[in-house]
């Protein structure tokens, strides 16, 4: 497994830059002038945990920019966002996504697991996600059309124990968006091994950044951006690094 990233706190700021997001639709614009560049999504979920349409959108216009083909997802949940990634991607495309094997995942809700707290507390928000995975299973995937369930690998492993050069998913892609754990420790893992995953052109996300629960991943990303040009996108909970040639990618 490759060693969690753990940044160096300062007392500096953090170096996390914010765009609006008609900046990244107006590039979309601008490189596809000639087109209406159409996307396919479902209608948002009314349980907790999904994407909202904006988040959506920012997902597929990174894609769409980047010529993304091979995408990594940390966090499968429903499944919203795979079939998302994979209905809207060129032919041949192929997104694969992570999550718990649902037979390890502890079915017993704490005490007073209201809404309330599932809406409060961080822990017992990640623990409420898991019990609906491992209860219902990523049925977004199971019942999307057979070219879609087809363009999706699922994998059950506890995403702190992957290891990319042994599995080999070491510089396979592409686009890889990071929504599994929300800890400091889980997210720091999974960021070291997207960076080892990432090809070195690439764009890697992650989601729930400036979350009023989950505040560990925040805490990690503007700790991070300390070493990496971070952009979030305002009006969402997505912040993004882009690499190699990408990395000029929004200069206008």
């Amino acid at each position: 497994m490759t060693g969690p990233i753990m940044p160096t706190t300062t007392t500096s700021a953090p170096q996390v830059s914010a765009i609006r997001p008609k900046v990244l639709f107006q590039k979309v614009e601008t490189t596809f002038p000639d087109a209406n560049i159409m996307f396919s999504v479902s209608i948002p979920s009314s349980a907790i945990g999904g994407m909202t349409l904006l988040e959506s959108s920012i997902l597929v216009s990174l894609a769409k920019l980047t010529g993304a083909q091979t995408f990594f997802e940390f966090g499968t949940y429903m499944g919203a966002t795979s079939v998302l990634l994979a209905s809207n991607a060129p032919p041949g495309a192929h997104v694969t996504t992570l999550d718990l094997p649902p037979a390890e995942i502890d079915l017993t809700a704490a005490s007073g697991d209201t809404a309330a707290l599932i809406l409060q507390n961080d822990t017992e928000n990640d623990n409420f996600l898991r019990r609906q995975f491992a209860e219902k299973g990523a049925f977004y995937i199971d019942r999307a059309p057979a070219d879609v369930q087809s363009a999706i690998t699922r994998l059950h492993l506890d995403s702190r124990k992957l290891n990319p050069q042994a599995q080999q998913l070491s510089g396979q892609f592409d686009f890889i968006f990071i929504d599994g754990g929300h800890d400091y420790e889980t997210v720091a893992i999974d960021t070291a091994n997207a960076l080892a995953m990432a090809k070195p052109d690439s764009v890697i996300l992650w989601h729930d950044y400036r979350s009023k629960i989950h505040g560990d991943v925040t805490r990690f990303v503007d700790d991070f951006s300390g070493d990496r040009a971070v952009i979030h996108i305002e009006n969402t909970m997505l912040a993004f690094i882009l690499n190699g040639n990408f990395k000029h990618l929004l200069a206008r």
